[in-house]
């Protein structure tokens, strides 16, 4: 596999930690401030948490800022999820051809969080295995952090519509009355189960700028290696819920409503999970996927390509069908 690092260290940035707990909600409070800027602690999920740079030196296509926007006309009466196209448009995009971390808030992929990043955990650019195009990211956890859980991702911060440049940690984010498609494809490869109090978690996207309210995760922390919800109210499992495959490419799409209060997961096109939760922001603020573990990990390696945020214009209304919209669902132009 070849693989080009990357040294986070030389963007700084401010960011905030995605938290994982329990159901029940917990209060979000600043630990300390590293170098890189503010940073917040969570409680280990545990046994409830199913309950809820430097330039790499490639270069690539054009660069766009990963802010390809389609201009979604309203569909006509008959159109929509049932019709030929819906009304979306595209936030944000990457496909990690250029080498850098310039798509992303804090130009960073947080490789030196934790206090034994150095020698954990690692991140940066490879060709094999990608998913389409040269280059994808991969990330990997290699020993145990004893005092820690594991951080090292990439992270986005949005002012309405639009990623900041840095993190900001205010404001508001994203306000999107039907609803935000996210679609990303993980390759995961592991010696062991989760479980048992050991979390892989894949997405997390939280409603409250401030950090002010429970973060939202999907992520894999049962030996079934099921997607699950965590941090929400109540979930409902589809009875044929399938299990997430190693050593492949897995598409995942994640629909999440903050007026609603709805968050839907599919995995390579089949509905996996239906989740509820509550809080009082409507809007969605940060959004984070990678090597986002539990402590007790030592031997993961994750590898990420083609993601995508669409902003609904209008409802989904059929959620036994993947709202898949870089690919057979089409954004109306």
């Amino acid at each position: 596999m070849g693989t080009r690092m990357i040294d986070s260290n030389a963007a700084s940035h401010r960011g905030a930690r995605p938290h994982r707990s329990g159901a029940v909600a917990v209060s979000l409070v600043a630990l300390l401030a590293l170098g890189c800027g503010d940073t917040r602690d969570e409680p280990d999920p545990g046994a409830d948490a199913s309950s809820g740079g430097d330039d790499a030196g490639t270069t690539g296509p054009g660069d766009d800022g990963g802010r390809d926007r389609v201009d979604a006309g309203r569909a006509e009466p008959d159109g929509g999820p049932s019709g030929p196209c819906v009304a979306a448009r595209r936030l944000w995009s990457e496909d990690f051809e250029t080498g850098g971390y310039e798509r992303w808030t804090g130009r960073s992929y947080n490789a030196e969080w934790g206090p034994e990043s150095g020698s954990c955990r690692e991140n940066g650019f490879t060709d094999s295995p990608v998913r389409s195009g040269a280059w994808a990211h991969r990330s990997a956890i290699t020993c145990r952090s004893h005092t820690d859980v594991h951080r090292g991702y990439g992270g986005l911060e949005f002012a309405g519509d639009v990623p900041e440049e840095w993190y900001t940690n205010d404001g508001e984010g994203i306000d999107a009355p039907h609803g935000v498609v996210n679609t990303f494809w993980d390759y995961v490869d592991t010696p062991y189960d989760f479980g048992g109090g050991r979390w892989l978690s894949l997405f997390t996207v939280n409603t409250d700028c401030a950090w002010g309210e429970r973060v939202l995760t999907v992520g894999l922390d049962q030996p079934t290696r099921r997607l699950t919800p965590a941090h929400v109210d109540s979930t409902d499992f589809d009875p044929d819920a399938p299990s997430f495959p190693l050593r492949e490419w897995v598409r995942v799409t994640v629909y999440v409503n903050a007026h609603t209060g709805d968050l839907h997961v599919w995995q390579n096109g089949q509905h996996v999970a239906h989740s509820r939760f509550s809080g009082r922001s409507t809007d969605l603020c940060q959004w984070h996927w990678g090597a986002y573990a539990s402590g007790d990990n030592d031997a993961v390696e994750l590898v990420e390509d083609d993601q995508s945020l669409w902003k609904l214009e209008e409802p989904w209304t059929d959620f036994s069908r993947e709202p898949w919209l870089d690919g057979d669902v089409p954004a109306c132009e």
